[in-house]
């Protein structure tokens, strides 16, 4: 019975049959093939990326950032005209208001910037841009010894130096983890592989690095305004916190005069706890590792009344030593407390003290301030437009809508709104009299709003 079925269908109709079918495993062949698939490859399981959704970015369009238009402006003003149609410049310039003021664009490409606009490829489902732009960031920023290059630039041969950092690689490897779990093949998890065993030792402990950060001149003295803090027997480690530094340099009397030091070690903004732990649970680096650098930067918190994190480990990363000054003596830098701070929430551990004394400077404030000195208790410096968006994605992360929202106020003020400007929703700077376009603040502008 079943064979008269078999030849009542027609000769036709089975190799039309047949046809499908083939199409059918060529399309899936295909498919496994261009996706890397295709042969084996190996399975990545990572933490779902941060989208923060439709009542978050709600309110981030209330305060002028909208984040579609935004990122639709920022590919044709950084990418487009700023870079080179691939690369992010790290900055654009638009033209003044006079005819001699022309557009201008950087001519640098940072390796962080792309790493910010490689997440936004992928999260916005581009894969085109987003397996262009990362074929050519392994091939102009990839050193032969599986490191990268901290920039390049548009032309390399006006300045060939090879400079790399541990925060741009970091940044690079978060987005290729992302890129790879959504659209990568065994050659991207090779680089995966090469560039975590450059950044991680066999213990899973980041490698240190040469870090600069300012000292007081070794010729001055110090002469403490009271001394009653200190108990008998203790060195006095405080000292340079509490007292006034005076002395002479050159003949001439200074007071709290700075220099600067490189010294071995590890920023613990960089220690991405997110990261290390899929890291870990992707056997790509030992187990304890996440465990290890949890405990580096929740030891990190100074305590005694100060509720900030340390600066760096001066030596390795578990070794204990901490740095809490770094670009100023005596003050902490507020940038890479917000970065470690975001780190923290990002996992759940977050001090709570830390959390409450950023809020509160926030709402009160109104700006992020890039320091707080610790010898007067206040905040100074100039404003750290690079924090709002770590700032925004803390709150975020610790569910506080009201400070999201006073954050994206904040912002949103630098948002550029005249219907005629080319950068029209895009965050910009006024420097001497110029609007300046940030690669950084517009990417992960967009990261933290959509």
């Amino acid at each position: 019975m079943q064979r008269k079925d078999i030849r009542e269908l027609g000769v036709g109709k089975i190799v039309t049959g047949a046809i499908i079918i083939a199409i059918a495993l060529g399309v899936t062949v295909f498919y496994l093939y261009y996706s890397g698939r295709f042969g084996g490859g190996s399975k990545l399981k990572i933490t779902s990326p941060a989208r923060v959704g439709y009542e978050w970015s709600h309110l981030a369009a209330d305060n002028n950032i909208v984040s579609d238009y935004l990122f639709g402006r920022t590919k044709k003003l950084i990418v487009a005209k700023g870079g080179d149609g691939v690369f992010a410049a790290t900055s654009y310039t638009i033209a003044g208001r006079l005819v001699t003021q022309e557009a201008e664009n950087s001519g640098v490409y940072g390796l962080s910037d792309q790493a910010l606009l490689l997440k936004c490829y992928v999260r916005a489902g581009d894969r085109t841009n987003a397996t262009t732009l990362k074929d050519a960031v392994m091939k102009r920023f990839r050193l032969p010894d599986g490191t990268y290059k901290a920039f390049v630039y548009c032309d390399d041969h006006a300045n060939p130096e090879e400079l790399t950092s541990v925060s741009s690689m970091i940044d690079w490897l978060d987005a290729m983890m992302e890129y790879y779990v959504s659209y990568g093949g065994d050659g991207d998890y090779k680089e995966i592989k090469n560039l975590t065993g450059n950044l991680f030792d066999a213990e899973g402990r980041l490698y240190t690095e040469k870090i600069s950060v300012a000292k007081y001149a070794e010729s001055l003295y110090v002469s403490l305004k009271d001394t009653s803090i200190f108990v008998e027997g203790e060195e006095g480690s405080m000292e340079q916190l509490y007292g006034t530094i005076t002395g002479e340099i050159g003949g001439e009397e200074v007071e709290n005069a700075d220099t600067e030091e490189e010294i071995e070690g590890v920023l613990l903004s960089n220690i991405n706890l997110r990261l290390i732990r899929d890291l870990e649970n992707n056997g790509l680096i030992s187990q304890g590792a996440y465990e290890k650098a949890l405990t580096a930067v929740k030891n990190g918190f100074a305590g005694g009344g100060y509720s900030f994190y340390a600066y760096a480990t001066s030596g390795a990363m578990d070794c204990g030593d901490y740095i809490y000054s770094g670009q100023s003596t005596g003050a902490i830098d507020i940038a890479q407390n917000i970065k470690t701070m975001k780190n923290l929430a990002e996992v759940g551990e977050l001090d709570s003290a830390s959390y409450s004394e950023f809020k509160g400077q926030s709402i009160n404030n109104g700006r992020i301030y890039s320091e707080f000195v610790l010898m007067t208790g206040n905040y100074s410096g100039h404003e750290a437009m690079s924090s709002y968006t770590d700032g925004m994605m803390l709150a975020y992360y610790m569910g506080d809508t009201d400070l999201y929202n006073k954050l994206s106020d904040t912002l949103g003020k630098r948002v550029a709104t005249k219907s005629t400007s080319p950068a029209l929703y895009m965050v910009f700077r006024e420097e001497n009299d110029r609007y300046v376009f940030y690669a950084r603040e517009n990417l992960s502008t967009r990261l933290a709003t959509s």
